[in-house]
């Protein structure tokens, strides 16, 4: 069902291939992450970086469209930083966010789990809508 057929739009346009609205950023207080990295996070990319051995590695999480429900979340190991990057750093590692993705991740917890269903990068999203059973896609 597209955004137009689930929300009602009065007085908006709702053509074929409309997009749904983007949802706003939030204002962050200072002092404050756009993110929040758990030490899970911190020791296992810490890990990862060190297996990697270049200093200038930093985590890109990102948004791309696609997957079960709308929106998948990506993880990437990158030297660069983008004009647009936000950039958390906790302890030993920086974690970079494009200002698009950001949009759909401001005040989302990013976190580690290794147990019986596997390891992997957890996002726990208050942006979300809903999210698919591996947890890796979301709608807003």
């Amino acid at each position: 069902m597209s955004a137009c057929q689930s929300q009602s739009h009065a007085g908006t346009s709702c053509a074929p291939g409309a997009l749904a609205p983007r949802p706003q950023i939030p204002s962050i207080p200072d002092g404050t992450d756009a993110i929040r990295i758990t030490e899970t996070v911190v020791a296992k990319v810490a890990e990862m970086l060190a297996e990697e051995g270049d200093p200038a590695l930093q985590l890109r999480i990102f948004v791309t469209g696609g997957g079960c429900s709308g929106f998948q979340y990506g993880f990437a190991f990158d030297d660069e930083v983008k004009e647009d990057d936000v950039r958390v750093e906790r302890g030993p590692i920086k974690v970079v966010v494009d200002a698009m993705s950001l949009q759909y991740l401001m005040g989302a917890e990013i976190d580690f789990e290794d147990n019986l269903e596997g390891a992997r990068f957890v996002i726990r999203n208050p942006n979300a809508a809903s999210t698919c059973g591996c947890g890796s896609s979301f709608s807003v």
